[in-house]
């Protein structure tokens, strides 16, 4: 479990300039955040929201308007990836390759106001083409199952609406830089993060655990299920890496492994 024991509290002027509750008390974000306060990692980048491709110009924006100001720790830093899946049918690329080429690390942050300004100014999950996934990891920990801290792991998956994703993602990574998710599992497992990715008619989410085998001991979908209220969580279950078909498959050729499901 995280050593940082306390939970993140969001204070008044790191929160979104709305200052809106939702009406399970949760703080709403806004588009119109004020970049004023934001400060970015230095290995920032962003996306245009037409085709996944890097946006210079929204970038530089962003850039220029680094004001760091009174800054509000997290208890933990994270991290954003963006994978965009590119199909070579032809290519012998192992599937671990494969999927580290097509893996953006796209910012690091430690401070609420650093997690406002990726938020509001990253692609979003309604943006991400068919196959393709936002990551939001812990620290350093990779949003792979060959990472060490994640073998002996797995994850809590449900499906929800298209029309629903927008709001989870940001609810749940909310709770997640809120360290809200601590008191949900046992003192021998931590919460490594969240993955969200587009399908066709609905979208996966996957929230990423530290030690399967107390899997069973967690209040994850509880908790999430209280957050959320009404949104309709379809097909809830856990799953640990091991059990996944491909775990062992590291040098499977992509173009035998691009239907396979996966995070």
């Amino acid at each position: 479990m995280s050593s940082n024991t306390n939970a993140t509290t969001l204070p008044a002027s790191a929160r979104p300039v709305t200052n809106a509750r939702n009406s399970n008390g949760s703080w709403r974000a806004s588009s119109s955040q004020n970049l004023n306060n934001n400060a970015l990692s230095e290995e920032m980048t962003y996306f245009s929201t037409s085709d996944d491709s890097l946006d210079p110009d929204r970038q530089k924006k962003l850039e220029e308007s680094i004001k760091t100001s009174n800054p509000h720790p997290l208890a933990n830093k994270w991290t954003f990836y963006l994978f965009k899946k590119v199909i070579d049918p032809f290519s012998n690329t192992n599937r671990l390759e494969e999927y580290e080429e097509n893996l953006k690390r796209v910012a690091t942050v430690s401070t609420v106001q650093n997690f406002w300004a990726v938020y509001n100014n990253i692609i979003g999950p309604n943006e991400l083409s068919v196959r393709c996934a936002l990551h939001f990891m812990k620290s350093d920990i990779h949003p792979a199952w060959e990472d060490p801290r994640n073998e002996n792991g797995g994850a809590w998956s449900f499906r929800v609406s298209k029309a629903n994703t927008a709001i989870v993602w940001r609810e749940l990574l909310m709770m997640l830089i809120g360290e809200q998710f601590e008191d949900c599992v046992s003192k021998d497992d931590d919460i490594y993060g969240l993955t969200v990715s587009s399908r066709y008619n609905s979208d996966i989410f996957n929230i990423w655990n530290k030690n399967s085998s107390v899997n069973e001991e967690a209040k994850i979908m509880e908790k999430i299920k209280e957050a959320l209220g009404p949104i309709d969580l379809q097909s809830p279950y856990y799953k640990a890496h091991k059990d996944h078909a491909m775990f062992h498959k590291v040098d499977t050729p992509t173009s035998a492994t691009v239907n396979g499901k996966g995070y």
